[in-house]
């Protein structure tokens, strides 16, 4: 069943519950205040006649005489009104269809001083109340009753009009909670359409959102931003791998070339060769830490890269990478300076941890001039360690500092080819945060100034987390 037609079911059950609940409740109210209100004009009725009796028994003195007077004065239409003497035998009386036959047995004793009951006769019930009532010249009962057809009648009618009303109700109830909810979840058909025409070709729709506020509108919004985000993704995704592919083709496209010249010739010098095939080699080494790169980096967003943590002394991993590094930079005319805190112990693992530092080295070899500087610091406290690598180059400007984060980015698209893929970096950034911590860029007036920071102590052991790719606009590092 559809939801408009469930809540108009369900809408009508609950008002029929408790039109039902109501209804019973009504009756009985009226039962009992029509019963009590039947009783107390009965009783009424009996002090009259009682006051009556008193009133002649104090000017005759004689019990036969003053009931006969009573009973010409006292005659109510459909009412009962009689006099028994105190062995239960009627002396007169107006019975107007009730039959006193073997309604009043002879007592055995004294009967209670006054008595209600309901008596049923051919199938009409009667409400009876009866007083003991005492005299000089003995004990006398009145009798004072009358018919509750007129209560019954009451009764079924109310009764034939709480159903007639009460099915009107649930009707009309049924037709404005279907009604209601088909403008309710309107808006939620036109999402639903709308949703089903959205493919991968068209993730730039978006659901004709409610301007309330409500749950729909709520629900449209928080649909739209998945769209947002989806649309994202699939940009981020295409743009990715052509970033790739453009990573792959420059390599790729150099060895085809070598390779076309060198066999172009019929004969070639062992010189031509060893050029071409050093060329070559050049070229598959960098296709290879390509490939390495990305494989780190698709294994991260699949959250398939697990961190082993162990206890491992960082100061002797960021010297191993000092240097190792200190050689190419070396031969590049850098110095390379390190101030690096003995015996800093926390819970890591040495291989990221040594290929952050090295991409960090690695990126300030590339971009700072011959004659330039590069300085790495490692200081701890009693809580964290402060990792920071800063070189001479010319630095980053404060509109790209979130840029360089990013994959396959490079500053300077000029220097592309010698600046390596632009994954060094979120690589980095990425490991700086399996490890709990983080990789900033300070603010500097000259260079660049890269920052981690890691806790001494890991929270707990964690599968690896997804690094997210952003693309910027241009290709760059530096």
């Amino acid at each position: 069943m559809s939801i408009r037609l469930r809540l108009a079911l369900w809408f009508s059950v609950v008002m029929a519950i408790g039109l039902t609940v109501f209804g019973a409740g009504v009756l009985w109210l009226h039962t009992r205040w029509a019963a009590a209100q039947f009783d107390t004009e009965l009783e009424n009725l009996g002090v009259a006649v009682s006051r009556v009796m008193q009133e002649e028994l104090g000017e005759s003195g004689n019990l036969l005489r003053a009931v006969h007077e009573t009973q010409e004065s006292v005659d109510v239409a459909d009412r009962v009104t009689a006099i028994m003497d105190a062995d239960g035998h009627p002396i007169a009386g107006h019975w107007h269809g009730f039959d006193p036959t073997g309604v009043f047995p002879p007592h055995d004793g004294m009967p209670p001083p006054t008595a209600t009951t309901t008596i049923v006769q051919r199938g009409k019930p009667w409400r009876l109340v009866q007083r003991l009532e005492q005299s000089k010249v003995g004990a006398y009962t009145i009798v004072i009753a009358g018919p509750l057809d007129r209560i019954e009648a009451q009764r079924a009618l109310l009764s034939r009009v709480l159903v007639v009303a009460g099915s009107i109700i649930i009707l009309a109830t049924a037709g404005v909670s279907w009604w209601v909810a088909s403008s309710v979840l309107r808006p939620v058909s036109i999402m639903a359409g709308n949703a089903t025409a959205i493919s991968a070709k068209s993730l730039e729709w978006r659901l004709n959102a409610p301007s309330s506020t409500d749950e729909l509108g709520q629900l449209a919004r928080a649909f739209n931003d998945l769209l947002a985000r989806l649309g994202a993704a699939s940009r981020t995704q295409r743009q990715f791998m052509a970033d790739a592919s453009h990573e792959l083709r420059t390599p790729v496209s150099v060895i085809q070339t070598a390779t076309e010249v060198t066999l172009h010739q019929p004969t070639r010098s062992e010189a031509d060769y060893r050029e071409a095939l050093t060329i070559i080699g050049e070229q598959i080494s960098r296709l290879g830490r390509i490939v390495q790169d990305m494989f780190v980096l698709a294994r991260a967003d699949a959250d398939g890269y697990q961190v082993p943590m162990r206890r491992l002394y960082v100061d002797e991993v960021v010297a191993e990478a000092v240097r190792a590094s200190t050689v190419v930079a070396t031969a590049k005319g850098l110095d390379v300076g390190s101030n690096i805190q003995p015996d800093v112990a926390l819970d890591g693992d040495d291989g990221l941890l040594h290929r952050m530092i090295t991409n960090l080295l690695d990126n300030a070899v590339q971009h700072t001039p011959p004659g330039g500087s590069i300085n790495v610091v490692l200081d701890a406290n009693p809580t964290s360690v402060t990792i920071t690598v800063a070189d001479t180059g010319p630095g980053i400007p404060d509109m790209d500092r979130d840029r360089v984060f990013d994959r396959f980015v490079r500053l300077d698209p000029a220097r592309s080819a010698a600046s390596g893929s632009g994954l060094g970096l979120p690589i980095a950034r990425w490991i700086a945060e399996q490890h709990h911590g983080t990789l900033t860029l300070a603010p500097s007036p000259h260079g660049c100034v890269f920052v981690v920071q890691l806790p001494l102590r890991s929270p707990a052991p964690s599968p690896g987390r997804p690094l997210e790719y952003t693309q910027a606009a241009s290709r760059t590092r530096r």
